[in-house]
């Protein structure tokens, strides 16, 4: 399955990111895959990787995505402390329900041979 969408970049110095692109059927397919996988990405409202993530993702795919957002402990506290519960150290944190983490921008390639792997 090609996923494109991995040259997008965030947005410019000082500014704020530019929006995420309209998804492909194959990024929508895929946030569901990891959604149902029951993996979680952990990010930050704030954090440029996680905006170049989502971008990677595109529009309606990064919604689809079971993201926990980890800065806004007052709007969310829940996801605040299932943030802290992770110990999660850097963003994006990705993490397979069997422990297994990934930290760091990944790739949408990436990410699939991850869920598909036995």
């Amino acid at each position: 399955m090609a996923l494109g969408g991995q040259g997008a970049m965030a947005g410019n110095s000082g500014t704020a990111p530019a929006a995420a692109p309209a998804s492909t059927p194959a990024q929508e397919a895929l946030a569901d895959q990891l959604s149902q996988a029951g993996v979680k990405y952990y990010g930050s409202w704030r954090c440029p990787a996680c905006h170049y993530q989502g971008r990677l993702f595109g529009q309606s795919a990064m919604e689809r995505l079971p993201y926990v957002e980890c800065a806004k402990p007052n709007a969310l506290p829940q996801q605040a402390q299932a943030c802290r519960a992770a110990e999660i150290k850097a963003f994006p944190t990705w993490i397979h329900p069997l422990g297994e983490r990934r930290i760091g921008v990944q790739s949408l390639n990436e990410l699939q041979r991850w869920i598909q792997q036995p």
